[in-house]
């Protein structure tokens, strides 16, 4: 039942299911999602810092911008 709800929530989120085939195979030979959840918070806390590099890097760019007119 949970392969299926994560399959479907994927699906919903546009992968494909060659996508989404090994993930299910790692979640499998994890055990579950419990011991995933560190690395998917790891990965989230990454992606969220990034983000706001980018939008540092771009407030820097327009600052830049303005000031060479």
């Amino acid at each position: 039942m949970r392969d299926a709800r994560m399959v479907h929530q994927l699906r919903r989120g546009g992968y494909l299911l060659e996508q989404i085939a090994p993930l299910i195979d790692q979640v499998r030979a994890a055990g579950g999602l419990e011991p995933l959840d560190a690395a998917l918070q790891e990965w989230n806390a990454r992606l969220a810092a990034r983000g706001r590099a980018m939008l540092a890097g771009a407030a820097e760019l327009e600052a830049y911008l303005r000031d060479a007119r």
